[in-house]
């Protein structure tokens, strides 16, 4: 598979991943590939007192635990499966009442010009895109810390800052999405309706209900929503049932029918057809190849010194 294709696939796939959260951005080149310093997983030292830390390079922490950090002036309560994104020179802090690990890169990718700059918001709670995520982080940290690996020139150490890039720029699609809104429009907020289908994606959720919720006109709504995201919002509500029934067919052991069910596709049938319609495979074949994929990287993990796992 070219790198290309790899770039593509994960962009396309985290294309509505995440929400926005104010506060210090995360700002990186448009254009330009990140230089990764190092990557791994790392317990958490001394978790019941608070562990302060000045980034000398801009950072993501995937956490495993619940934990509050701060980031400069902004606190966050983050659970297992949220995202922070550090800028270089920030200080921040993580206090915890149990033991944990997250995993952690530390990349430099400064923008040459302000306006190839691309915002990333501090904090994303990715909810059940996380798995990717995870599984992303384990995959690039053994690309990157493969002994065999000439970090300045070697395929695989590119492999991994494509990989690092796309993950970036899909958490970055929603906030830039959000501030072009936010200019033309001070009182609708694509960030909650957004958010509101998420959370009721197991239930019936028409136009109309939108509408509703949006206080506008369900023509006006249509109007907006294809403008602002280029798809319909059925299609939209499609690809986001999908991405969820990707992570728990890969995460879970719920039968097919479950899965269908839990995403608000109650027939086997139209469940089928239409994950095959967003994929290109069967449900079926969709676990089995990605379960075999995360059985494979399990022997790849890092460990909390960034070196290979032997």
């Amino acid at each position: 598979m070219g790198k290309s294709t790899i770039y593509g696939n994960i962009l396309v796939d985290f294309f509505y991943v995440s929400w926005y959260i104010a506060g210090m951005q995360l700002m990186i080149s448009k254009l330009q590939l990140p230089i990764i310093d190092r990557i791994g997983e790392f317990p958490l030292i001394n978790p019941t007192s608070e562990f302060t830390y000045c980034n000398p390079t801009d950072a993501i922490h995937l956490y495993d635990y619940d934990a509050s950090t701060r980031i400069d002036s902004e606190e966050f309560r983050v659970r297992p499966g949220d995202i922070t994104c550090i800028k270089s020179g920030s200080v921040y802090s993580i206090s915890s009442d149990k033991p944990g690990k997250h995993w952690c890169v530390h990349f430099n990718d400064t923008p040459t010009q302000e306006d190839l700059a691309v915002e990333i918001p501090v904090y994303t709670p990715l909810g059940v895109n996380s798995l990717f995520f995870r599984e992303q982080f384990k995959y690039i940290s053994s690309l990157f810390n493969n002994l065999r690996t000439n970090k300045a020139t070697d395929i695989m150490s590119l492999e991994a800052r494509y990989r690092l890039k796309a993950l970036l720029i899909s958490i970055s699609v929603p906030s830039n999405l959000i501030r072009k809104n936010k200019r033309s429009s001070s009182s609708f907020n694509w960030e909650q309706l957004l958010s509101w289908i998420d959370e009721r994606l197991d239930e019936p959720i028409s136009t109309a209900l939108l509408a509703e919720q949006a206080n506008i006109a369900p023509n006006t709504l249509s109007q907006k929503f294809k403008k602002q995201y280029e798809t319909t919002i059925g299609g939209y509500i499609l690809h986001r049932r999908i991405d969820k029934a990707k992570s728990l067919i890969t995460a879970t052991t719920l039968t097919i029918y479950e899965i269908g069910r839990s995403v608000g596709i109650g027939d086997p049938q139209y469940f089928n057809k239409q994950f095959h319609k967003v994929t290109g495979m069967s449900p079926s074949r969709y676990r089995d190849e990605n379960q075999q994929y995360l059985n494979e990287i399990t022997s790849k993990l890092a460990t909390k010194d960034g070196k290979w796992n032997s």
